[in-house]
């Protein structure tokens, strides 16, 4: 079964949450509510985490009057509440109109030619197409969409965050799909490939692959981007226990490190920043 098929099948479930429109770039505010909407089922499963915890402790202080419980019941709400807020501060942060900043210090760590040939690879999500287009003026974008891959990832909010976008054709940004991890695009035909979040989900037998193909694509002296989530505290505090399945930064660093030259790392954020060149 085919990603596109899975997607078509889980279609029948109603989203509430709003369909971007097609040829038409969606709002930051917009990623941000779809990042919230997507994580949703992660915070229904911390919630009930918080009450299992919470009510035994309110009732063991209501029964035998214990202020040393109330005081533990109160404690265990004011921490959900604000691993709540923390959570939303830094899904902002990512995926808010400040996402921009992440991006212009990426970039900042490679210099590019002018009106370069950027190929974008991704699971689905054209927000990364969007935002090197606004900070790289005169460039042309290919946007190189991973999602309709036989071996994928399956997690709920990936397929959803998959759901409700869709692919963007304009002046200076076009879409092209990869069949068996392969991109359509000749030898040595851009300046920079960029990989962003979500990179992780594609499995490691299949990155192996994608890297490759990053290498062909890329001219001689051309540069690979990275950013990804990383397995640290901070990002613990926005996504919880979910955030054990991403790659750690050591892992992105070697693969860079065997395929290309000059391995370069920054952070901002929560965000691993990583560049090389061919």
């Amino acid at each position: 079964m085919t990603i596109k098929t899975f997607i078509m099948d889980t279609s029948d479930n109603k989203l509430w949450f709003p369909k971007a429109v097609m040829g038409q770039r969606p709002s930051s505010s917009w990623y941000y509510g779809r990042a919230i909407f997507v994580s949703r089922h992660d915070y229904r499963k911390i919630f009930f985490m918080f009450l299992a915890v919470g009510i035994p402790l309110g009732l063991i202080a209501l029964i035998f009057k214990s202020k040393l419980f109330w005081g533990l019941a109160f404690f265990t709400g004011f921490l959900g509440l604000l691993l709540l807020f923390l959570s939303l501060t830094g899904l902002y942060l990512q995926y808010g109109p400040l996402a921009k900043n992440y991006i212009k210090k990426l970039l900042t760590l490679e210099s590019l030619p002018a009106n370069p040939v950027v190929a974008d690879i991704h699971i689905g999500t054209y927000r990364h197409s969007y935002l090197l287009s606004e900070q790289i003026p005169g460039s042309k974008i290919v946007s190189v969409d991973c999602k309709q891959e036989p071996r994928f990832s399956e997690e709920l909010a990936v397929r959803e965050v998959q759901m409700l976008e869709t692919p963007r054709q304009s002046k200076n940004i076009t879409t092209v799909y990869t069949r068996d991890f392969k991109i359509p695009l000749q030898d040595s035909s851009c300046d920079a490939v960029v990989f962003g979040f979500g990179t992780h989900e594609i499995p490691d037998e299949e990155r192996e692959k994608i890297f490759n193909e990053a290498k062909r694509i890329l001219k001689t002296g051309g540069k690979i981007f990275l950013f990804e989530h990383g397995i640290d505290f901070v990002n613990y505090l926005i996504f919880g226990p979910v955030i054990y399945h991403v790659t750690k930064k050591e892992k992105w660093h070697l693969l860079l490190s065997e395929k290309f030259i000059q391995v370069k790392q920054a952070r901002l954020f929560a965000v691993n920043l990583f560049s090389a060149g061919k």
